[in-house]
Parts: C-alpha cells; sequence; structure tokens
C-alpha cells in the first residue's frame, strides 16, 4: 500500500522551534512518526465517539441487537 503524505503547520513557541530546526534529521523523522501516531489515535478516538452516538440513537429508537442482526441477514 501506497500512503501519500501531507504536509501540516503546527505553532510552537520560538524555543521550541528553533530546537525543532536544530534538530538531528533521524530524531526529526523519530518525532514525526510519534506526532503522526498521536494524530491518528486522535482520528480513531473521534470514530469510535461517532460510532458510539449512532449506537445511542438507534438504542433510543428502537433498534436492538436482535433487530439489526435480522437486517444484516436479509438479502437484498
Amino acid at each position: 500500500m501506497n500512503i501519500i503524505m501531507d504536509r501540516i503547520v503546527l505553532e510552537v513557541d520560538s524555543a521550541l522551534a528553533r530546537a525543532w530546526r536544530n534538530s538531528a534529521p533521524a530524531l526529526k523523522a523519530e518525532y514525526e512518526r510519534k506526532i503522526a501516531d498521536m494524530l491518528r489515535e486522535l482520528k480513531e478516538a473521534e470514530f469510535d465517539k461517532l460510532l458510539d452516538k449512532a449506537g445511542k440513537t438507534a438504542k433510543k429508537k428502537g433498534l436492538t441487537e436482535a433487530k439489526l442482526n435480522q437486517l444484516l441477514s436479509e438479502e437484498d
């Protein structure tokens, strides 16, 4: 799988920006991976919240696990 990368900008204080600019490329690459992982986790957490909200709404409207299984097992 070929992942297309895109650039984002993070605003930080000047001392941190200076430290980043002066960091070794290997260290920058390590922190870029860590930041990407953190952002990915945030995205997954937001998706989990969305699923929880959808589940609560469906339950309020009377959807049970049995009804859901019945709907999923029906052919088009």
